[in-house]
This record gives C-alpha cells, sequence and structure tokens, in this order.
C-alpha cells in the first residue's frame, strides 16, 4: 500500500482562549492506495480507501501533504500542549523539530513567534513573522499575529500598514477570516470584523454562526435591514432546532426594536 496525507479543513471550533492567544482544532485524512506496477508513482487509477476518524459533512479537503509535514502537525500539536501547559522553552524545541522537518509550515512559524513573543524575544519573534511572509502560502494569521506584535509595541504606523495588508488580503482559506472575525469582535472593531465575515462567506456560505455574527456586527454598525437578512440566512442554513429558535428570537427584537425606533 502507498499512502497520501490529506489536510481536512473543518468547522472553526475554538478549543481554548487564554493570553490573547485561540487553539483551533484541524486534522488529517490518510488515502491508502493498492500498489499497481503498471501505475507506479500514479495515483489516478487505483483502488483506494480513505482514512478520516472525524469526518463531517461540511469539511473540506485541503492540499496533500508529505510525511516530513505530517510529522511536523504532530509536533506543532505537542508544542500547543506545551504552551498551555507554560512549558514555553519546551515548546520552542518542539517547534523547531517541527520547523526542521517543514521549514516552509505556516502554523509552526506562526507559533514559534507567538512562543517568542511570549518570552520577550519581540525582536527574534518579528524576523520571524517576517521569514513567515516570504516562503508561506497561507499569511492571514502570520499578518495577524505580526499587527499584534507591533501594537503591542506601541509602532502604531507600521501595526497599520500590516493591517491594510490583511484587510486587502484575497485568501480562500476557509476558515482563517472567521477567526480573524472574532478576534475583531472581541476589540469592538466592528468595521473590519464585517470585512472579515463576508470574506470568510464569499467561499463557505453554509456557516450558519458566521451569518449570525455578521448580523450582530451590522446591529453595531446601524444596519440593520442588513442584519435581518443576516439572520435570515443564518436561519435558513441552520438544522438544530436550538439554533433557529435562537435566530427567530433575534429576528423577532430586531423587528420590535425598528418598530420601536
Amino acid at each position: 500500500m502507498e499512502l497520501r496525507f490529506q489536510v481536512m479543513h473543518t468547522m472553526p471550533v475554538l478549543l481554548d482562549i487564554s493570553d490573547n492567544v485561540a487553539v483551533t482544532s484541524d486534522h488529517v485524512r490518510t488515502l491508502m492506495y493498492e500498489t499497481v506496477e503498471d501505475l507506479e508513482g500514479a495515483m489516478f487509477g487505483r483502488n483506494r480507501i480513505k482514512i478520516d476518524y472525524f469526518p463531517d459533512k461540511y469539511d473540506r479537503g485541503g492540499k496533500i501533504i508529505d510525511q516530513d509535514e505530517f510529522f511536523a502537525m504532530f509536533y506543532r500539536n505537542l508544542a500547543a500542549d506545551a504552551i498551555f501547559g507554560g512549558k514555553l522553552d519546551y515548546a520552542y524545541r518542539l517547534l523547531n523539530k517541527s520547523l526542521t522537518l517543514a521549514p516552509d509550515y505556516e502554523p509552526a512559524i506562526n507559533m514559534q513567534a507567538v512562543v517568542l513573543r511570549k518570552l520577550g524575544d519581540l525582536k527574534s519573534a518579528e524576523k520571524l513573522y517576517r521569514y513567515g511572509l516570504e516562503v508561506a502560502d497561507n499569511k492571514i494569521s502570520l499578518l495577524s499575529n505580526y499587527h499584534f506584535l507591533l501594537r503591542l509595541q506601541g509602532r502604531t504606523e507600521q501595526a497599520n500598514r500590516i493591517k491594510e495588508q490583511l484587510l486587502e488580503l484575497d485568501d480562500q482559506s476557509p476558515y482563517a477570516w472567521y477567526l480573524q472575525a472574532v478576534d475583531a469582535m472581541s476589540q469592538q472593531d466592528y468595521q473590519s470584523a464585517k470585512i472579515y465575515l463576508n470574506k470568510f462567506l464569499k467561499n463557505t456560505h453554509y456557516f450558519h454562526k458566521a451569518y449570525y455574527d455578521l448580523a450582530k456586527v451590522q446591529v453595531k454598525l446601524g444596519e440593520h435591514e442588513l442584519a435581518e437578512k443576516s439572520l435570515a440566512l443564518a436561519l435558513t442554513y441552520s438544522s438544530s432546532n436550538k439554533d433557529q429558535n435562537l435566530y427567530k428570537a433575534k429576528m423577532d427584537w430586531l423587528t420590535a426594536y425598528e418598530y420601536k425606533d
């Protein structure tokens, strides 16, 4: 048998948020191909089995990765546990191992820069962000955390330039924009949150919670008619009674607010 690994993009589930660090969940599925002598090196035309322990109907298949990146993800996961256990030096060493296996693996670059920031080595963290922006395909998290680092140092003008790059970025990453929106909402930056949510929904129109969040942002911006439309879409794409009851209640509240107003 021959093995291939594929990154699976799942609905964003925030596992933990503390000290300005968010942990999300993703996973990899295994594609197991039969060995056929006449088709050596080619994947098409072979029988295969998909092994996925966490399948979901909303999953989106991402890129095929090699074994080195697969193990780089493993060391990244261990580093995440170490960070939340307060073992920053150990996390740094684990991320070094991850980057030895896959030097342009963006999540490990980004996470190691975060560790350096938490250790107080802001200069090295900035160098790592700059390196990541040169080599990584996905730049959303790198730009976001680089922006945070610059704000932390009071370098407002540079931070604003990085944020402009982030807002103008045209990236089809399935769920990264949603996490940026959550962060912007927590900072009461509703205009940026609106932009991020619209970028997300452009490529992931079925995620009902994002429409609900967009409605909340639109209410904050005084866009009540748009908020009603967003709630209607959230209701359309939701399936559970709990979510539907919530969205209906919010629509009733919004209608009553407008009538009173």
